[in-house]
């Protein structure tokens, strides 16, 4: 993260993802991942977004470009304003639809184990009939 003074940098330090604020400034090594989501201020890469995309190929990011965070900057050095964090971000809210998919039955299951509950009861019922 930097600190500014009257334009210029004064401070760069290395801090916690979890202390990453909405209009912090991040300097983001190449081979790393962006901590969070936000605006390239500076510099230009490639960014390797395949994780949230699907898209086999790097994205050529320079300044003014999205960057979305947990993805792999490549090659330059990036200069990113943070804009999302924490459980704002598009990968903590990729997570969310996934686990909230996961705990939910689709229309056509309920339907299939209704129909299953059905059976067995009529499977139960024609052997008590046998029975006696």
């Amino acid at each position: 993260m930097f600190c500014f003074l009257g334009g210029r940098t004064v401070e760069e330090r290395e801090i916690d993802s979890l202390l990453i604020q909405p209009g912090d400034t991040l300097k983001v090594l190449p081979g790393t991942k962006i901590p969070a989501d936000g605006i390239v201020t500076w510099g230009s890469s490639y960014v390797n977004e395949s994780m949230v995309t699907g898209e086999s190929i790097p994205v050529s990011k320079e300044v003014n470009a999205s960057v979305i965070g947990g993805t792999i900057n490549l090659h330059g050095v990036l200069h990113v304003q943070a804009t999302k964090v924490g459980s704002d971000t598009v990968l903590s809210q990729i997570i969310s639809l996934v686990e909230t998919a996961q705990m939910s039955k689709a229309p056509i299951q309920k339907f299939a184990d209704y129909v299953s509950i059905l059976l067995m009861l009529l499977c139960d019922f024609y052997a008590l009939q046998m029975l006696i």
